[in-house]
């Protein structure tokens, strides 16, 4: 092969290369986000298969909930549980409930790590001690509301039907001596001092 034919063929290559990495590129923008991280998962491993350090492939029990942009979420996982048993763990449930399975263990183990005694137990019964306290709370606001508006109704009851004084008047012939008629019920009285 001449040096003619060498350069043509390199340049060839490099042609084609550049093409392949132009349409490679155009193709990840058209694929929807599934297509599109399956291929990314071909070509990177998944975050177990990286913190294991062993070869990812397509049949990875890992691949479809670990992925690999996201590798502190299997550490924390793999940390906890061990990769062993995680995977059985996966395999034992349909497919249809795995990535259910793999977040509830993502949250598990990041609680165990902040929790190690209680883990998302102790987040639970935090939550409900709070809950039972706010409901205290609402009750003793409410126990508060119903005495105002009974207080408040009490008071204008009593305006309303507590009896008026009787119309009366005094009269007085001297400092010492006064008399007080009631008019309406028709009665009167003296005082003499």
């Amino acid at each position: 092969m001449s040096k003619d034919q060498r350069e043509k063929l390199e340049t060839f290559e490099a042609d084609l290369s550049a093409k392949l990495r132009r349409q490679d590129r155009l193709d990840r923008k058209t694929m929807n986000g599934s297509e599109a991280s399956s291929l990314l998962n071909t070509v990177m491993p998944c975050a177990a298969c990286k913190l294991l350090r062993r070869r990812c492939s397509q049949e990875c029990p890992f691949l479809p909930y670990f992925s690999p942009h996201e590798p502190q979420k299997f550490a924390s996982v793999h940390k906890i549980f061990g990769a062993s048993n995680v995977s059985k763990m996966l395999m034992e449930v349909p497919k249809n409930q795995r990535l259910d399975v793999a977040n509830s263990l993502v949250y598990e183990a990041n609680a165990r790590i902040q929790d190690p005694v209680y883990g998302c137990v102790g987040a639970i019964s935090s939550l409900q001690q709070q809950a039972q306290s706010l409901e205290a709370q609402l009750n003793a606001v409410r126990v508060e509301i119903m005495h105002y508006h009974s207080h408040k109704n009490a008071s204008s009851t009593s305006m309303v039907q507590s009896p008026q004084p009787s119309p009366t008047y005094f009269s007085s012939t001297s400092t010492n001596n006064s008399t007080c008629h009631d008019l309406k019920n028709g009665y009167s009285w003296s005082n003499l001092h």
